[in-house]
């Protein structure tokens, strides 16, 4: 399943190597206000010649915060984004390049930049290059369903991805910013608006349900013309979109496996013969048998470093899909890297005792002051199937709020920045928080310490898939907000937000009659 971000998600990453030159470090630093003391910014470099991976970093990725300032030299000398997470911050996605010097002020969810391309960097910021989340998805949405001829429904995505080019344009043209700025927002601009009617275009030709639930005007036959054109137009394998959205390339690939896009069929169909391998990291590894080359190198080599930071494979299963990556790919970029990883697993020492089969490694509690979740006996939580479960379970006959997050989730850090006063009103009205994490299995030894860093106060849960599983239906993105009364029952399925203070407040006193 996959929950969406209001930003795109880990498919960004640098430009390719004749673009990076050996020069000053790229450094970012910042103002932050009442941003505590010891807080955290994390930097997310992409692997060289590869993709941005929220979940591994190949070295130190993180500055503290001291007098409201951090500074942080980037490792490498990449030309794209980077990722910026904090809970002082709103998440953002920044544009260096070599030699850059970057500083940023932030107040709430309001972010300046100065220095080199400041003024892009800003565009992002206020969510102005068709990355401001599901609004901009809605917004595409009703382009598709907005007339029922190809030819039409083609000019109005066009002319709707005009308005952040002519942002981008106007600035190099006033020499605000460098070329390679502009060439790559440009490239990544047109590739959202790819990302945003690709989607519903897969489910229009995949799903029934989904069909129907689109109205959409277009018939059949114009609908395949729309996606014709899109992918032909703005085509994620062509070599100026290389390091652009990852997802598109394999919507585009699981469109030529549906024979909506042309394309040959595959000479072997390797990765579909590790579905099942894949699967706790990607449900659908088998659609880079019909990608291009470079996309099955970069496609797969990122899973792959997924599958080893969540432990998603037996270490067999792992050594015989990276044998058959290296076979197929040897000079892949991902190959010394998975390496190195593979390696400093092995030099850890002796692997940690077992936990026994009914112990309890994903629901805990922090405590104030406390430097590490404390987790006790929960004999029935393996049983819970779903969110309404896990609250009837563990908190009978308390009211509880809910926040839905994952580590991977900028704006979800963002609102951790509101935990002292959210935590010191829930206590005063005798409701229990408790923060359900929607990432991976395997990243329970991270997520617990993430959260031991942020200091989040209450309860807290590494959601199993199969409560994963029941939510996506109904949350289709993060951050997420639910509220529950003493009987367990849901009386709040969209709460307001952490950072909406006295809103929030108010929202939970009427929900539970107070």
């Amino acid at each position: 399943m996959t929950f969406r971000t209001l930003l795109l998600g880990a498919a960004l990453a640098a430009a390719p190597g004749w673009l990076r030159a050996q020069s000053a470090a790229i450094t970012l630093s910042g103002q932050l206000a009442n941003c505590p003391d010891s807080s955290t910014v994390n930097v997310m470099e992409p692997v060289p010649d590869g993709y941005l991976n929220y979940y591994y970093s190949d070295g130190p990725n993180e500055a503290l915060v001291r007098g409201g300032r951090f500074s942080y030299a980037l490792r490498t000398q990449p030309t794209g984004l980077v990722a910026v997470q904090s809970k002082c911050l709103p998440q953002l996605m920044v544009f260096v390049e070599p030699g850059a010097q970057l500083s940023l002020t932030g107040r709430g969810d309001s972010v300046t930049f100065e220095g080199t391309n400041a003024a892009a960097n800003n565009l992002l910021a206020r969510k102005q290059l068709l990355n401001g989340g599901p609004p901009d998805g809605a917004a595409v949405r009703q382009l598709l369903a907005s007339a029922p001829k190809a030819a039409t429904v083609q000019r109005a995505l066009a002319a709707h991805l005009q308005k952040p080019l002519a942002a981008l344009a106007a600035l190099y043209e006033r020499r605000q910013i460098s070329r390679a700025c502009y060439d790559y927002l440009r490239a990544e601009t047109e590739q959202r608006l790819v990302f945003w009617a690709a989607a519903p275009l897969l489910s229009y030709f995949v799903n029934p349900v989904k069909r129907a639930e689109l109205q959409w005007q277009l018939p059949e036959a114009e609908a395949r013309k729309v996606a014709a054109w899109l992918f032909k137009t703005y085509d994620p394998t062509a070599a100026r979109y290389r390091f652009s959205t990852l997802d598109n390339a394999a919507t585009q690939a699981r469109l030529r496996r549906l024979q909506v896009l042309p394309g040959k069929a595959p000479a072997q169909l390797l990765w579909t013969g590790y579905q099942k391998q894949f699967a706790g990291v990607n449900d659908d590894i088998g659609a880079y048998d019909y990608a291009p080359a470079n996309v099955q190198m970069l496609g797969v080599g990122n899973f792959l470093v997924y599958a080893l930071s969540f432990k998603a494979m037996s270490g067999d299963d792992f050594a015989r899909a990276f044998a058959d990556y290296v076979r197929l790919f040897p000079t892949s970029p991902y190959v010394p890297v998975l390496t190195r990883a593979m390696l400093a697993e092995r030099g850890t020492g002796a692997a940690p005792a077992a936990p026994a089969p009914d112990a309890n490694l994903t629901f805990g509690h922090l405590a104030a002051g406390a430097k590490a979740l404390r987790f006790g006996p929960a004999p029935q939580l393996a049983a819970v199937k779903t969110l309404e479960e896990l609250v009837k379970q563990q908190f009978a006959g308390r009211p509880v709020f809910v926040d839905l997050w994952a580590s991977w989730c900028g704006p979800c850090i963002a609102e951790f920045r509101h935990e002292p006063a959210l935590y010191d009103f829930l206590q005063k009205e005798g409701v229990e928080i408790v923060y359900v994490a929607l990432d991976k299995p395997g990243y329970r030894d991270k997520w617990a310490a993430f959260v031991a860093k942020n200091r989040l106060r209450g309860y807290h849960y590494l959601a199993s898939p199969a409560v994963q599983d029941a939510l996506a239906p109904t949350v289709p993105y993060i951050p997420r907000y639910l509220l529950f009364d003493k009987t367990g029952a849901l009386v709040e399925a969209s709460a307001e937000h952490p950072s909406s203070g006295l809103k929030l407040q108010q929202q939970v006193r009427a929900r539970l009659g107070k």
